[in-house]
């Protein structure tokens, strides 16, 4: 597995943390606050792999 390929597959995990937290932020309003916060984390981790998956396809 390459660098790109190791990338997307952080990426596609990322999404799926940020589409947990979303559930679980509406299925337990006692904690919702926390988990919008954690939600938002793995929103700029995806956000960064993003824009090192384009540096290293740019060429």
């Amino acid at each position: 597995m390459g660098p790109v390929e190791a990338l997307k597959l952080a990426l596609s995990k990322e999404e799926e943390a940020i589409d947990i937290y979303g559930k679980l932020s509406i299925e337990h309003p006692a904690i919702k606050e926390l988990l919008v916060e954690l939600r938002n984390e793995e929103y700029k981790h995806k956000q960064l792999i993003e824009k090192k998956i384009v540096e290293l396809t740019k060429y």
